[in-house]
């Protein structure tokens, strides 16, 4: 075959796709073709001749593609715009005007008409903080449009986050404003001061040192007076208690989850414990309960990957609480 008629046969690409009609691709791979082209032909074909419900939409794409001379190369092209269409209906109304449309024009007119397929994305007001591993963060904010607008002419942008940061906490230019008040987390060793005896309530009795009994609320105003927030950690059981001065913590667990693990147990994690979810190291439906020992804080994408079932088939490993310390299991000894 002569070049002239090798391209003259390319752009036949719909008659092509037709001659596949009762072919399997091992039939196609015998006559020659490649594993890949088989496939493809075999696709092509299921689409352009194979049984649709809009059959009508069917014979209108194979005519047009037929007038202007489609190549293979070029239904292929197609098909990788309509793929990214969700309907059936959509999906053909946009098949038939591409192979009604000249091959070199396909690329513009496609990606015109996924653009106003495209569903408007809705924004709420938000705020996200995410830590990178040299020590910096990006914080983003989704609030009013002209207030957004007033914060970002605000930024030096030769030092951005510095004089974010400094305006922020009312350090730019003299001007006066409210600080972000910081509250003091102070944590705890049990063993230093005495062993757990039993929980009463809200609150745990300790046997201290000098064999004097009493509550957690006591053992951390004699040691931590002037603190704001105090967990107890125990070496062997992780997190004991949380206390405040004034009153418990409405967020009791997660406070003191998150002086555990600050941020996403999971290692090499830097999501804030803050946007985390709670995780049962012993799975609820394993008989895990819900306290403080048997949870950590993870992201939504590793709680959803981490291995609950340690009688499952290995697949990305779990975590779990190894004298007082969660550790992560890699699969091969989550079993």
């Amino acid at each position: 075959m002569g070049l002239q008629e090798y391209f003259a046969q390319l752009s036949r690409g719909v008659d092509l796709v037709a001659e596949c009609s009762g072919l399997s691709a091992p039939d196609l791979e015998k006559i020659g073709a490649s594993t890949q082209d088989a496939a493809e032909l075999i696709g092509l074909h299921a689409i352009y001749f194979g049984p649709t419900p809009y059959s009508g939409k069917q014979r209108s794409a194979v005519n047009a593609a037929r007038r202007n001379g489609h190549t293979l190369s070029t239904l292929h092209h197609i098909e990788s715009f309509t793929r990214r269409v969700q309907g059936r209906l959509a999906t053909w109304n946009l098949r038939v005007e591409l192979c009604a449309t000249p091959s070199e024009q396909v690329t513009a007119v496609a990606r015109r008409r996924l653009r106003e397929m495209r569903v408007p994305r809705t924004y709420c007001e938000r705020a996200m903080l995410r830590q990178h591993p040299n020590g910096l963060a990006t914080l983003t904010v989704t609030g009013n449009g002209l207030d957004m607008a007033d914060a970002f002419r605000v930024i030096d942008h030769k030092r951005p986050g510095a004089s974010f940061i400094a305006r922020m906490l009312g350090k730019a230019d003299g001007a006066p404003a409210a600080r972000t008040r910081v509250t003091t987390m102070a944590v705890l060793q049990l063993e230093d001061y005495g062993t757990i005896l039993r929980r009463e309530r809200d609150d745990v009795v300790v046997r201290t040192t000098s064999g004097t009994v009493i509550t957690g609320t006591q053992l951390v105003e004699r040691a931590c007076a002037n603190e704001g927030l105090v967990t107890i950690i125990s070496r062997t059981q992780g997190p004991v208690d949380l206390y405040r001065f004034e009153r418990f913590a409405s967020v009791k667990q997660r406070t003191m989850l998150a002086a555990e693990h600050p941020t996403c147990a999971w290692p090499g994690c830097n999501t804030p414990a803050e946007r985390g979810q709670f995780h049962h190291l012993t799975p609820w439906k394993h008989g895990g309960e819900t306290n403080v020992a048997n949870l950590v804080t993870l992201c939504s994408y590793h709680n959803g990957i981490n291995e609950d079932d340690p009688n499952a088939p290995p697949r990305r490993g779990r975590l779990a609480r190894k004298g007082g310390t969660v550790v992560w299991q890699p699969p091969h000894t989550s079993r």
